[in-house]
């Protein structure tokens, strides 16, 4: 069965970003929350185009149809909206998203024979499904989503877990778990071994959920911090003197796990 695990991959990272992970058998995915392949993609990893934004819909029929009708990529899936419910994120009403959704994603999904992901939502349920009740309400059944996209943050497995059957039970659809890390929200940091604790706990979780379809950790800093409210303990990767072939970076314990394990 081919592994789950991916990569969300910041859209500013050069090729040299992509050595450090090429050995890593476990990762065959990844997003860059854009609609444009990210250079230097490894031919063993797959690229999922996403339509982060409202400004964004408008170049989902040109970008795709270069990369996959001229650059004959293989693309077999499309994300939605970014967080919608959030306001520093896609912040889109849904009205506008469903809107978006009948005039470009929709089509885009029929033309190229695409498997379609849902707005990915943040795990405050306290906004996000009243959003999705609505986007999905508004659409009258005729949503054509394929998986629901979802993101969680916080310490314990045993939340995350919760968080996630809950939003299966409710939507009655596979997940993707598209970002989620173990993290404080902030509020301090966490250590390398709770990464690693909680970690060893939600991998072989994943992996073996049947309605859990791919997920992917938050975590590809690549030797920069992946911000305070994640917390840097996450970070896959560190700077090294001693590494060669990635531009002077290496996996730290956490990327090492999350690679291999």
């Amino acid at each position: 069965m081919p592994s789950k695990r991916g990569l969300g991959w910041p859209w500013d990272y050069p090729a040299s970003h992509f050595p450090v992970y090429t050995s890593c058998d476990r990762i065959t995915w990844l997003f860059n929350w854009e609609l444009w392949v990210p250079p230097g993609l490894p031919g063993s990893i797959e690229w999922v185009p996403c339509v982060r934004t409202a400004a964004q819909a408008k170049d989902i029929m040109p970008f795709l149809s270069d990369i996959i009708g001229n650059k004959k990529a293989n693309v077999s899936y499309l994300l939605g909206f970014n967080e919608p419910e959030i306001p520093d994120q896609a912040n889109l009403s849904v009205e506008e998203a469903v809107k978006l959704w009948r005039q470009v994603v929709l089509p885009a999904k029929s033309k190229f024979g695409l498997k379609l992901g849902s707005p990915g939502v943040s795990s405050d349920v306290g906004r996000s499904k009243p959003w999705l009740d609505r986007f999905f309400g508004q659409l009258e059944g005729d949503a054509q989503v394929d998986f629901l996209v979802v993101h969680w943050y916080g310490p314990r497995f045993t939340d995350f877990k919760t968080y996630l059957e809950d939003m299966h039970t409710t939507y009655k659809l596979p997940l993707w778990v598209n970002e989620f890390a173990c993290s404080t929200m902030g509020n301090g940091e966490v250590s390398e071994q709770d990464v690693e604790a909680f970690m060893k706990e939600a991998l072989p979780w994943l992996d073996g959920c049947e309605w859990v379809e791919r997920y992917a950790y938050f975590g590809n800093g690549q030797g920069k911090t992946v911000g305070p409210w994640v917390g840097k303990k996450n970070d896959f990767c560190e700077m090294s003197e001693d590494c060669e072939g990635s531009d002077g970076r290496k996996l730290t314990g956490v990327g090492r796990l999350y690679a291999e394990l």
